[in-house]
């Protein structure tokens, strides 16, 4: 480019120039230095609640029609001895659906919104979403009450939960309920009274008891060890369990303490996908503030490995001796 007389406008010197260089030269290097040791981490790491794959016991199927004359059977399963489901008829009284796009906040979640279930029936919860959700009893989180009448655990993309039971409820209750992983997702069931014949049917409903369950359940075993969720442990890179490895002896009682701010599980494996996930051990959701026991008697001494189901990268070991 030049002027009118001819003579060249120079608009960078060969100095400007070099500094431009050096310091994209100086950003790449950096960026280069923070992705390549962590880039193996980063590729595994999946988003923290868009597909959870939870070993679940094998069970008959369930129909979902209402009405409390569908029954199925579930054959007793034993689990690495901690896990255990009685061989009765379930009745599957209600289905709720999770519907698509429920994890986005704001849209619509349960449906029905506010549903009707006779004192005796059960519940199943069907997820048509592409996230994992829980249907867990209380106002949230913080409630002292929170999964006291019914949990669900996990459900991933479609599927569905095991039946549910109404612990402790009366006709003209109302529960309110919300998922753990998105609290923000709430609803209600009203209980009626009951239908014909859900009474025997509940009486006989399949009910699982796991090695770990949940503190306040009327346990009265002193735990032996304490196993900690720190605060920031759902955030990749900080430190996940509090110890990390874990030894006890066998028939110690561990006592699992969340401390961070979201829901978190101590579930045997090393990945949700690991064809032993959640055999020898899983507390289900554990919520933030809420503690969960996981007993050992059962288990063979030897390492264990253990994750959680809602942050694969969070992993520990407990060695039974």
């Amino acid at each position: 480019m030049t002027t009118h007389d001819e003579s060249p406008i120079i608009r960078t010197s060969p100095k400007r120039m070099a500094q431009g260089l050096a310091i994209m030269v100086i950003v790449l290097a950096v960026c280069t230095v923070i992705l390549v040791p962590n880039w193996n981490q980063m590729s595994k790491v999946p988003p923290p609640v868009s597909s959870i794959v939870v070993q679940q016991p094998n069970a008959g199927t369930t129909s979902e029609s209402q009405g409390p004359s569908t029954t199925a059977t579930a054959p007793t399963t034993t689990q690495g001895g901690s896990s255990t489901t009685t061989n009765a008829p379930v009745v599957a009284g209600v289905t709720i659906t999770i519907q698509k796009g429920a994890s986005i906040q704001g849209s619509p979640d349960y449906n029905p919104d506010t549903a009707k279930v006779p004192v005796s029936d059960n519940i199943v919860w069907v997820n048509e979403d592409t996230a994992a959700h829980t249907a867990t009893s209380g106002t949230g989180a913080s409630d002292p009450d929170s999964g006291k009448v019914f949990d669900t655990s996990i459900i991933n993309p479609g599927e569905k939960s095991t039946p549910q039971a109404l612990k402790g409820v009366k006709e003209g209750d109302e529960v309110p309920y919300y998922c753990a992983v998105h609290p923000y997702m709430t609803s209600k069931l009203t209980v009626t009274a009951a239908s014909a014949g859900g009474a025997t049917a509940a009486g006989n409903a399949s009910s699982s008891t796991s090695a770990a369950t949940t503190a306040g359940a009327g346990s009265t075993t002193t735990a032996a060890a304490t196993l900690t969720i720190p605060v920031g442990a759902a955030t990749p890179g900080n430190p996940s369990y509090d110890p990390l490895s874990l030894t006890v002896k066998k028939g110690d009682e561990i006592d699992v303490v969340n401390k961070d701010s979201s829901p978190h599980t101590v579930t045997s494996g090393k990945a949700p996908d690991a064809p032993d996930a959640g055999k020898q051990f899983d507390t289900s959701i554990v919520n933030v503030g809420a503690s969960a026991k996981v007993a050992t008697a059962n288990l063979e001494p030897g390492e264990y490995d253990f994750h959680c189901a809602v942050h694969p990268f969070m992993m520990g070991k407990i060695t039974v001796q």
